[in-house]
C-alpha cells in the first residue's frame, strides 16, 4: 500500500520514506531563488512549472524537515536554510509585519477573545513599529482585501473596557443579562413546534426550511434550560465590579478584572467595541 506524505519533496518506495527526486530539485530551487531576493510571490515567475500557492510556499521555507532529522532526508544544507530564514526576517520588517499572526492567547492580553463582527473571523495581532495591533484575520487572503473592517490598537482596548468599568459601577443593574421571559419562550417555542409540523405534513416542503425550524427549536430549548451559569456569573461578576470600586477610583487598566469577566470582543466597521462579559450581558462602547 502507498503511503500519502504531505510534504513536497519527498515520497515513500517500498514503504521507506525518500527523496522525490523531481520534487526535491524544485524545493532547492525555491529557496536559492527566494534568497536571491524574489519575493515569495513572484516565485512561480522566475520557476517553470511551479504550481505551489503562496502561502504552502512560505511554510516551506520555513520547513526545517527539508534540512534533515531521524526521518526525513536532508534536501537543503544548513547555510542555505539559515540564509533564507535571516531574508524573511529582512522582508518582514521592510514591509512592517516583523512578528505574524498571534495564536497563543497567554502571549497578549486580549488572547483569542477578539472577533470581527463584520465577517465574523478571529482578529490576529500585528506589529506595526512600537504599537500592536489587531486586524481581521480575513483582511487578506492571498493578498486580495476580503474583509474591511477597522484595526485597533491594544491600548484603544484598554481605554475602552476601562470605560466599561466605570458605567458597570455606576449601573449595576445593567450588568444582568437581559432575557427573553418563560412564557415568551413557551409561545415561541409551540409556533416553532406547529410550524415543523405543518411543513412536515406538506409533500413539497423545502428541506432547508424544515432543518431552520429545527434548529431554531433547539435553540429555544435550550435557552429554556436553565443550568444556572448565567446567575453564577452575574452574581461573581457584581462582586468584582464593587470590590474594584471599593478598591479604588482610578481608571488604570485592571487586568485580572478584565480576564475574570470578558468573554469576547468584537470589532464593528462603524466604530462599535463590544465587550461580551461571562453571563452572556453585552456592554458597548464607541472608537
Amino acid at each position: 500500500m502507498n503511503r500519502k506524505v504531505t510534504v513536497y519533496g519527498y515520497q515513500f518506495t517500498e514503504g521507506i520514506l525518500q527523496i522525490a527526486p523531481e520534487q526535491s530539485r524544485i524545493v532547492q530551487e525555491i529557496f536559492r531563488v527566494y534568497n536571491s531576493g524574489v519575493p515569495v510571490s513572484r516565485l512561480k515567475d522566475h520557476i517553470e512549472e511551479l504550481e505551489i500557492n503562496r502561502v504552502r510556499l512560505s511554510d516551506m521555507l520555513s520547513d526545517r524537515r527539508y534540512l534533515g532529522n531521524k526521518n526525513f532526508p536532508q534536501i537543503i544544507d544548513q547555510e542555505l536554510f539559515e540564509a533564507v530564514q535571516q531574508r524573511k526576517k529582512e522582508r518582514c520588517k521592510a514591509i512592517g509585519k516583523e512578528q505574524p499572526y498571534i495564536y497563543h492567547k497567554e502571549q497578549f492580553l486580549l488572547g483569542n477573545k477578539m472577533k470581527c463582527g463584520e465577517c465574523g473571523s478571529a482578529y490576529h495581532c500585528y506589529k506595526h513599529g512600537e504599537l500592536w495591533r489587531w486586524d481581521c484575520s480575513k483582511r487578506l487572503v492571498k493578498g486580495r482585501v476580503t474583509c474591511r473592517n477597522q484595526h485597533i490598537q491594544e491600548e484603544q482596548i484598554k481605554e475602552l473596557f476601562m470605560q466599561a468599568v466605570t458605567k458597570m459601577k455606576n449601573h449595576p443593574e445593567r450588568l444582568r443579562k437581559i432575557t427573553v421571559y418563560g412564557s415568551k419562550r413557551n409561545i415561541l417555542l409551540q409556533a416553532a413546534e406547529h410550524e415543523i409540523e405543518l411543513l412536515k405534513n406538506d409533500s413539497d416542503h423545502n428541506i432547508d426550511e424544515l432543518l431552520k425550524l429545527i434548529y431554531k427549536k433547539a435553540s429555544l430549548q435550550y435557552e429554556d434550560a436553565d443550568d444556572g451559569r448565567a446567575a453564577y456569573y452575574t452574581q461573581k461578576i457584581e462582586n468584582l465590579i464593587q470590590q474594584h470600586k471599593e478598591r479604588s477610583e482610578e481608571k488604570t487598566f485592571d487586568k485580572d478584572l478584565f480576564d475574570a469577566i470578558i468573554e469576547a470582543i468584537t470589532i464593528y466597521k462603524d466604530g462599535r467595541v463590544v465587550f461580551t462579559l461571562k453571563n452572556g450581558a453585552t456592554k458597548t462602547e464607541v472608537l
